[in-house]
């Protein structure tokens, strides 16, 4: 019996469309460890199978000929890359810049101090 995610919690909105996402990493495969965007809602006809960890963690297996129904606690997902609708790339969203960092300011001198270092 697959369950279905809860309704709010670890839910974040895409950066380039908006819509309603979970974070997944994969839980085996050569992409074991990676994150994946799914999205928030389970689908019948997705392709993953999402299962929440003890911890709060959301992993996620892709569904093939050896096990292609969910198991128990387990539900269809849709990889969100599938259905992003910003932006019209398959690129990644590009980094924001950091800002500078300010040069440390050199005082002047206090009223009656002499410049530079001190004499010996």
């Amino acid at each position: 019996m697959p369950t279905t995610p809860h309704p709010t919690r670890g839910v974040t909105a895409c950066t380039r469309c908006g819509a309603a996402i979970r974070w997944a990493t994969w839980g085996s495969g050569p992409q074991r460890g990676r994150r994946v965007p799914l999205n928030a809602l389970p689908s019948p006809s997705g392709g993953l199978a999402a299962h929440t960890t003890g911890t709060g963690g959301l992993v996620v297996r892709e569904l093939d000929q050896d096990r292609p129904n969910p198991e128990l606690l387990e539900w269809k997902a849709v990889a969100h890359w599938s259905s992003c609708t910003g932006g019209g790339t398959s690129q990644p969203a590009p980094l924001r810049a950091r800002p500078a960092r300010r040069r440390p300011t050199v005082q002047p001198p206090l009223f009656g101090q002499q410049r530079g270092w001190p004499a010996r």
